[in-house]
């Protein structure tokens, strides 16, 4: 009996090729931009203005994808998405629901940690 957990041979292969599918777009991508930086060192004019603007972009991209990253994984740390998931279920009444199974969790969490740090009784 397999554990769920289990990764199959062919969900490896399809993980393998999306690895490498990225890294050769990540490759093409730097040589194009490689070959567009030396041809604008070479020809100068336009071309290193399409360069600073392309590179401009390039960065204005990978800041705002940093950012979006940073504040998802502060989201997801902090349950926040479990309160916007029933809205986006269209259940707006399942977020009471929602609330009060993370109080009760909270409530039982601190539960154990107070009976963890409670003194022994006297006998």
């Amino acid at each position: 009996m397999a554990m769920q957990s289990a990764v199959r041979v062919g969900d490896w292969a399809r993980r393998a090729r999306r690895l490498m599918l990225a890294l050769g777009l990540l490759a093409a991508g730097g040589f194009t931009l490689l070959l567009l930086a030396v041809s604008a060192l070479v020809h100068g004019g336009a071309l290193q203005v399409v360069l600073l603007t392309v590179l401009a972009m390039v960065l204005a991209a990978t800041l705002v994808a940093t950012a979006a990253g940073w504040v998802a994984l502060r989201l997801w740390r902090r349950g926040a998405w479990l309160e916007a998931l029933p809205l986006l279920a269209g259940a707006p009444w399942l977020s009471r629901v929602v609330w009060a199974a993370r109080v009760l969790w909270t409530g039982h969490a601190l539960w154990r940690l107070r009976a963890r740090f409670r003194p022994a009784p006297r006998v």
